[in-house]
């Protein structure tokens, strides 16, 4: 995103104004988007995890971040 630079305050656009009960809808669909999307189990173990060999551990770790997506995923896509 570029940078515009104006001389004068007057050669700069006028603000965007917002009127209040649309500001407050938005701010309350970004505060329920982010109670979903941290709501629930971690996606983790807690905790130090063994494993017998690295390509396993490489395995379980692929593992989890598929199913956190694919969770982040469905909870995340906007409701109808």
């Amino acid at each position: 995103m570029s940078v515009t630079r104006y001389r004068d305050v007057a050669e700069m656009p006028p603000c965007v104004r917002v009127q209040r009960d649309v500001l407050a809808c938005r701010i309350r669909a970004v505060w329920e988007r982010a109670r979903r999307l941290v709501r629930g189990d971690p996606g983790y173990r807690r905790g130090v995890q063994r494993f017998a060999s690295l390509e396993e551990a490489q395995a379980e770790r692929a593992r989890q971040a598929s199913e956190r997506i694919a969770r982040l995923r469905s909870v995340a896509s906007p409701d109808p």
